[in-house]
């Protein structure tokens, strides 16, 4: 083939009808075509993406403006808690009488609780047992006023529920469950919210930490207790893979990283919460509703310690399907089955009627006797 800078425009059109550029016209034409394939692709896709993200966007908009229409079918009252008529130095007094409940939309033929009555005294503490849907968590849900009866009667400190204000209650109740969230702050505020006048108490968000047991495992982050779980920082970076000294590879590595923590840790985090709650002076009901699924059995038995040992002017109910280390510092125990209560007592008074709870008792015993072996 002729030099390029020698061929005159004749010379060109006569090679390509002798076919001498046509494989490299082929070639130029088909990279071209791939390449603007890869760019029409790409820009589908971020068409793509883009619409997913409005679509949620909208959607989760959309979700906040109905919250504000959601009618609130719970009765709110006008009284004060605690009321200045009646002292609850001891905890705060509970009772339910002929209580029924069934969720709203529940399919289910039969209901949630049944004809269920208790009195629980103040300063007692309380282990519920049971079967898995006997009951439990629902009695708990309606002592803390998550939800109503749909009929009988919850009493507090001898005055029906319905006739306290709900935010009184609330600031007097802290609840220990499997439902826990974890905000986009640093593990420091999320202890120390559980009593947002002092979140900057240093001292006291570690004794917190401490109680719930989260120490062990923030000492070990590299930051720390100032550690940011989800930071609201997106990060990316373009052509730097292999250049570990180049300053946008050090930059980029300064940056916050997202954190993750296993189930069992966030479970101490929020247990630590309830702690750092405590040095308010306020709660009054502690109800503690299978806070420990993630928790080895040593994890669960220390946090349960260090509860009843913080449990002095409150009143604890404690839900949970490892009891037997409870069972020692109950007052009274409750036996749920099927939405009723089937019975009641101490642990020496249910083991030696060799009922309900003595059933699960030893099942569990005999478990833990063969795991131990």
């Amino acid at each position: 083939m002729k030099a390029m800078k020698e061929m005159t425009s004749d010379e060109y059109r006569e090679d390509i009808i002798r076919g001498e550029l046509g494989p490299y016209i082929l070639k130029a034409s088909i990279a071209i075509l791939q390449q603007s394939s890869n760019t029409l692709r790409y820009s589908i896709e971020n068409v793509s993406n883009s619409t997913e993200s409005f679509r949620k966007g909208v959607n989760t908009l959309n979700s906040i403006y109905a919250t504000s229409k959601i009618k609130n079918l719970i009765q709110d009252g006008s009284c004060s808690y605690p009321s200045a008529e009646r002292s609850c130095e001891s905890g705060m007094a509970l009772e339910l009488k002929n209580v029924t409940f069934e969720y709203p939309g529940n399919k289910s033929t039969s209901s949630a609780l049944r004809d269920v009555s208790l009195s629980i005294k103040p300063g007692q503490l309380v282990v519920i047992v049971g079967e898995n849907g006997s009951g439990k968590s629902t009695i708990i849900k309606i002592l803390t006023r998550l939800y109503d009866p749909t009929s009988g009667e919850v009493h507090i400190d001898g005055m029906p529920s319905s006739h306290y204000r709900m935010a009184d209650l609330h600031h007097s109740t802290a609840v220990l469950s499997q439902d826990n969230h974890m905000y986009p702050l640093s593990l420091s505020e999320n202890i120390g919210l559980g009593y947002v006048g002092h979140v900057d108490d240093a001292s006291m968000i570690s004794r917190a930490a401490e109680l719930g047991g989260a120490s062990s495992f923030i000492s070990k982050l590299e930051k720390g207790i100032d550690t940011f779980l989800n930071p609201s920082l997106e990060q990316f970076a373009w052509n730097l893979q292999g250049k570990p000294d180049h300053p946008l590879s050090k930059e980029l590595n300064s940056l916050e990283k997202t954190v993750d923590i296993s189930g069992g840790e966030r479970q101490r985090l929020v247990a630590s919460r309830a702690f750092m709650r405590f040095n308010s002076g306020k709660v009054k009901f502690v109800a503690v509703d299978e806070p420990s699924s993630a928790l080895d059995a040593e994890g669960e038995l220390r946090l349960f310690q260090n509860l009843i040992d913080v449990r002095a002017g409150k009143t604890m109910i404690f839900v949970t399907h490892r009891f037997g280390h409870l069972t020692r510092y109950a007052d009274q125990i409750i036996c749920m089955k099927e939405g009723k209560v089937v019975e009641m007592g101490t642990h020496q008074s249910l083991m030696k009627a060799d009922g309900e709870y003595a059933k699960l008792y030893n099942i569990q015993a005999s478990a833990f006797s063969n795991t131990a072996q």
